[in-house]
């Protein structure tokens, strides 16, 4: 099903566009023909090309160029869509108002207008689509929030958390990219770090020297994280071996206690639940709210890391002052905002728990997944300071 829904989409994506500016470009038939064929082309060959990439014996360096290829034509293509389907918005208001102070434009008139406004959007898309790369390569904005948290002890005013998520290192993000998120993270010399899954697209033998920058990670409070969904899609044992051997502290259905002053800090975390349908007869990959805090001190403050805002939200028994959550990356291109929704039930920010029990914040990502462009959602890195709530 999942599956039929992707080609359902990106059918859409790549005909819509084609569709309504070949039928624009009408009166201009080999602009028409060559717009149609460039479509096609930009739809089947990045696919055709990754086909024969898996069947042959190519060499690895060849992939990543492949990889950039297909992206960009991906993400662009849905930029497009998003242009063209503006378009024809803006052109259907004007219909109305037409039919409403009773103005009727010349044929001719008409036809250069559906014509100037079709060979505007693919200018329009490709500067939106390369800002949309600048956005994503870029080093994510410093995001800095802060959460009222009952009955937070006089210890803990003024923690400060640093969220990260949703890395994606692979293709088209590499060793430079980590490198300044580290040192972004650093910068904000937090108590604790929190990484909340997603971190590589591949296999740690291609990828261990990518990531390697995570080792220099630290905070007096340790590095803690939980498993994404991506973990588990290449040689996960590898993964979560490689993760440990990076200093995080990884939390499968399990807690530690941290201690600061009179105060404690119980940190948990949950096992993303793909991890069930890879190690099916491990209990440590299949999300147990509640084991997660069991024998945890009662008076400590939880703070519980799950990958999806899904299982978070499924999770209030864990009575966690604050949850910390990715996976969504805000929606990356516009208009996923809008299904994003149908999954999961935050796509970013900070929400209160359903009742008023505690808070989630949903970070949109560090990094990106698939094209390399965001567009209406922009990548970060959470700084989260806890306050006292007031009475």
């Amino acid at each position: 099903m999942f599956f039929v829904i992707i080609l359902v989409l990106l059918t859409t994506a790549y005909g819509y566009p084609a569709w309504r500016l070949q039928s624009a470009l009408d009166p201009m038939p080999w602009i028409a023909w060559l717009w149609t064929a460039a479509t096609v082309i930009a739809a089947l060959l990045p696919i055709a090309v990754l086909a024969i990439l898996r069947r042959a014996d190519t060499p690895a360096r060849w992939h990543r160029p492949v990889a950039w290829i297909t992206y960009l034509c991906l993400g662009g293509t849905i930029i497009l869509f998003d242009v063209v389907l503006l378009r024809d918005l803006c052109l259907g208001a004007f219909w109305l108002l037409e039919r409403l102070i009773t103005v009727d434009l010349a044929l001719g008139q008409r036809t250069q207008l559906l014509t100037l406004t079709a060979g505007l959007c693919p200018i329009v898309a490709f500067v939106i689509a390369a800002v949309g790369v600048h956005l994503a390569r870029r080093r994510p904005p410093i995001h800095e929030v802060t959460i009222d948290v009952a009955d937070l002890p006089p210890d803990l005013e003024g923690l400060r958390i640093a969220h990260i998520s949703d890395l994606h290192v692979g293709a088209t993000i590499r060793r430079p990219f980590v490198d300044a998120i580290v040192d972004a993270v650093q910068g904000l010399r937090p108590d604790l770090i929190a990484f909340t899954g997603d971190l590589a697209d591949g296999t740690v033998i291609d990828l261990a020297s990518e990531v390697a920058p995570f080792a220099r990670l630290s905070a007096p409070m340790g590095v803690w994280c939980c498993t994404g969904n991506h973990e588990y899609y290449s040689d996960p044992q590898a993964w979560m071996e490689k993760i440990d051997d990076l200093g995080m502290h990884r939390l499968s259905n399990s807690h530690e206690v941290i201690r600061r002053g009179d105060a404690c800090l119980v940190v948990g975390g949950l096992p993303d639940p793909t991890g069930a349908e890879i190690f099916p007869n491990d209990p440590r990959h299949t999300p147990n709210p509640n084991a997660v805090f069991n024998g945890a001190p009662e008076e400590g403050v939880r703070l519980l890391l799950a990958h999806q805002p899904a299982a978070a939200v499924s999770a209030a028994q864990t009575k966690a002052a604050l949850t910390l959550s990715g996976h969504t990356h805000g929606g990356q291109i516009f208009p996923w905002h809008l299904l994003v929704p149908l999954q999961q039930p935050i796509v970013a920010g900070l929400r209160r728990r359903a009742g008023g029990d505690g808070w989630i914040y949903v970070t949109s990502g560090a990094g990106y997944w698939g094209p390399p462009m965001r567009f209406g959602a922009s990548s970060e890195i959470a700084c989260l300071t806890l306050r006292r709530a007031l009475s």
